[in-house]
């Protein structure tokens, strides 16, 4: 019997074959979004910052199709830092279950709940769930990403709910603003995940109202802090109504959304 052992050169050429983009979200992005990019949700609270995330989280880790009906996921594997404990496993749920039953409607069937929580359940092990509570748990997490992305070829984003929430306990230690504490953890976690092609999603606390800027204004902003993608999301000017004012390198627009237990919808 031959056996055959996994050189580093190997393993690495392994991890670079996997899809260079990834589709997220439709309305958001023009187009997929490239394997190495970094995605910031900022707003106040109520906005929907999480939501968008769990949502992120559910494309991500639900499959393209099942038996031939078309669910538009991604079929692949995502790791959420959950720091405030926010994000909870029965939200993401209901956000695949709206996905799913959504999905069969289009194609003009009625699936049983047993088919529903069979793709949920298979969905779920793709995603890895760690959970800290204080700085020093979060910077030791971040070192270590590149464990868990060696055990796991198949893991395409990285999710943190909230990247600026332990940055009172740093602040204590250091004289530093959040834009620098956020700036150093993206930092650390590029330093861990440069090698392979995973997008970063992250919330943060409120920043300042979007006021008309530039195009090469926006562009700049974004290069500075090292985010390909700023999704800010405020309150509208209707009830229950809300605004995303996307910023990239590509595009500055805005949409106008709400929000259900089915999630965020956007309006066109």
């Amino acid at each position: 019997m031959q056996f055959h052992s996994e050189g580093g050169l190997e393993l690495l050429s392994r991890f670079r074959e996997k899809p260079r983009s990834i589709n997220l979200d439709d309305v958001l992005f023009s187009t997929d979004i490239d394997n190495k990019s970094v995605i910031e949700i900022v707003g106040a609270s109520s906005t929907g910052k999480t939501v968008l995330l769990c949502q992120f989280i559910a494309k991500c880790i639900l499959p393209a199709r099942y038996k031939g009906i078309k669910i538009d996921g991604c079929d692949a594997c995502a790791i959420l830092i959950n720091t405030l404990g926010h994000v909870q496993m029965s939200k993401i749920a209901e956000l695949m279950t709206s996905t799913i039953r959504n999905a069969y409607q289009v194609a003009n069937v009625q699936p049983p709940a047993e088919t529903v929580d069979y793709i949920i359940n298979r969905s779920l092990e793709n995603l890895t769930v760690i959970s800290c509570c204080n700085n020093n748990q979060l910077q030791l997490i971040l070192h270590t990403l590149e464990d868990e992305f060696l055990s796991n070829g198949k893991i395409t984003l990285l999710a943190i709910d909230n990247i600026l929430a332990y940055y009172w306990q740093a602040r204590k230690e250091n004289i530093l603003t959040m834009n620098y504490y956020a700036t150093g953890l993206l930092k650390i976690i590029q330093s861990q995940t440069s090698q392979f092609h995973t997008v970063t999603v992250y919330t943060r606390w409120d920043g300042p109202v979007p006021t008309y800027e530039s195009y090469a204004k926006c562009i700049d902003t974004l290069e500075r802090t090292g985010v390909n993608y700023k999704l800010q999301l405020s309150k509208g000017t209707r009830i229950r109504e809300f605004m995303c004012h996307v910023q990239s390198t590509n595009d500055v627009k805005q949409i106008c959304y709400t929000i259900s237990d089915s999630g965020i919808k956007w309006i066109r």
